[in-house]
């Protein structure tokens, strides 16, 4: 028998099956999230970033009361900035915290329900530009907020300058020639 018909009459080896897709662990929650699930208020957690800050999301219905808390008895007292973030499918505030007291960052996300969201200004009142730019950029709507007017659009401009829906030949972005 020539090598060619050995390799040809040897027994077909069956393929290994393919390791089922486990589901992947949860993430266990840090401090605050620890706190957040205490006191019943639902949360998600998204692990730490690469510098070891604690994220977390809230959902737009539980946003001030996690607020509340995470300011009171996380003593997270000092709101570094919020931003606004477009997905293309949904839009999505992120506010960085910081504790004066304990020295440690919290990135607490929400995602706006139909493009609106609770305003944090009643708990943290340097929320108040950082909302207003937030919603000049991107459109995100902060229920709440006493002065949600344009802040470095002019009042003319139409429309979200930051929205990924802009074309490039948008007549949106020639507001200086109408």
């Amino acid at each position: 028998m020539s090598e060619e018909q050995k390799e040809n009459s040897k027994e077909p080896v069956a393929k290994a099956a393919a390791p089922a897709e486990a589901e992947p662990a949860p993430i266990p929650a840090g401090k605050v999230g620890q706190l957040l699930e205490k006191l019943n208020i639902p949360v998600k957690h998204l692990g730490n970033d690469a510098m070891g800050t604690e994220m977390i999301d809230v959902s737009c219905a539980n946003l001030l009361k996690a607020a509340e808390v995470i300011r009171d008895q996380g003593q997270f007292d000092l709101l570094l900035s919020c931003t606004g973030v477009d997905w293309k499918d949904r839009l999505e505030s992120v506010y960085h915290l910081y504790s004066t007291k304990t020295f440690e960052y919290l990135s607490l996300k929400v995602t706006a329900e139909n493009e609106h969201s609770p305003s944090l200004m009643p708990v943290w009142h340097a929320a108040d530009w950082h909302e207003r730019e937030s919603y000049d950029l991107l459109g995100i709507h902060y229920d709440g907020h006493t002065n949600l007017t344009r802040i470095l659009m002019p009042n003319d401009w139409l429309g979200h300058p930051l929205r990924k829906d802009y074309k490039v030949n948008d007549p949106r972005l020639v507001w200086n020639e109408r």
